[in-house]
């Protein structure tokens, strides 16, 4: 009898906390282009807010077109080569601090040298140069390397 009882609560309850699930109160009211209302929930702005945060920082991290489109037109860049930082100033304020790192352009020209294909250059030389830059560059490619050690045995020297 008391199982029967306790049944019609537990439905009541569970149909109440539906309820107020879907019925959460409206904290802010905003209009749509059509001039209709629309409202809003906590949730719904929560949920907003962090849609609006995850796009904001998207935006910004290192497009100049998206922080261009949040903070106006980049107004000044200071470089500070000391701590390798760059700080951009926008029209509204908001200023960012880039980290870079700064290279040498000797760097960049062997960085760049390194990623071209290594070529030979045979035509119009003297045959034995040629083979001579042939053979140099097959022991530039070969890896293998051969040690021989000789030991000698101090103990059966005939020195005695």
């Amino acid at each position: 009898m008391k199982k029967i009882l306790i049944l019609p609560l537990l439905l009541a309850s569970v149909v109440s906390l539906a309820d107020g699930e879907e019925s959460s109160p409206i904290i802010a009211e905003t209009l749509l282009l059509n001039g209709a209302t629309n409202t809003w929930t906590q949730a719904d702005l929560i949920a907003a807010l962090q849609l609006m945060n995850r796009k904001y920082h998207r935006d910004v991290d290192n497009s100049l077109a998206g922080r261009q489109a949040w903070h106006g037109k980049l107004i000044s860049q200071e470089i500070d080569e000391e701590n390798e930082i760059k700080i951009s100033t926008y029209e509204d304020g908001t200023q960012f601090i880039d980290k870079f790192t700064a290279q040498s352009p000797a760097r960049e020209v062997e960085k760049s040298n390194a990623q071209l294909p290594r070529t030979l250059n045979t035509r119009g030389i003297p045959p034995a140069l040629q083979e001579a830059r042939v053979r140099r560059e097959a022991e530039k490619a070969t890896t293998n390397v051969v040690n021989n050690v000789i030991i000698i045995n101090p103990a059966n020297s005939e020195e005695e």
